[in-house]
């Protein structure tokens, strides 16, 4: 860091060279040239700045645009994936499984075999909605 008397020389200095610069007529052309240069150096920094900020808003606003194409192309690809052979056997699957579960519980709490049936479909009903549910010849040909 630079100490008082320091910027107060400094100050001298650039007063004292355009006083004297302005004296002279060579001095005032020089100074013109010199004020040009600077507002010409000051126009293209103003100029990269404005740069910098447009490329910072459109990436800001580009994710947020490259967000929702994603999205929407994540949940077309789940829609499309949802109907595929290998998820409706998985989720049938897990029906199934849940529907033996409830079965088996209902018989461990000494439901006879029918009584038993019917509860555990009523169960699966309830927990994966009534189209999830199964007909009395289907229930007895899965938990035979």
């Amino acid at each position: 860091m630079m100490k008082k008397k320091e910027k107060k020389k400094l100050k001298k200095k650039d007063k004292v060279r355009v006083l004297d610069a302005v004296e002279n007529k060579d001095g005032v052309r020089d100074l013109k040239q010199r004020i040009k240069r600077l507002e010409a150096e000051l126009k293209h920094c103003n100029n990269t700045i404005e740069a910098l900020r447009h490329q910072v808003k459109d990436k800001q606003t580009g994710k947020n645009k490259k967000r929702k194409p994603g999205n929407s192309a994540v949940k077309s690809l789940r829609a499309q994936q949802s109907t595929t052979v290998a998820v409706a056997q998985r989720s049938a699957w897990k029906r199934h499984r849940y529907l033996r579960d409830r079965y088996d519980f209902h018989l461990e709490n000494s439901h006879d075999k029918p009584n038993a049936r019917d509860l555990a479909d009523k169960d699966l009903r309830q927990e994966y909605g009534e189209d999830a549910g199964f007909s009395k010849q289907e229930l007895e040909h899965i938990l035979s």
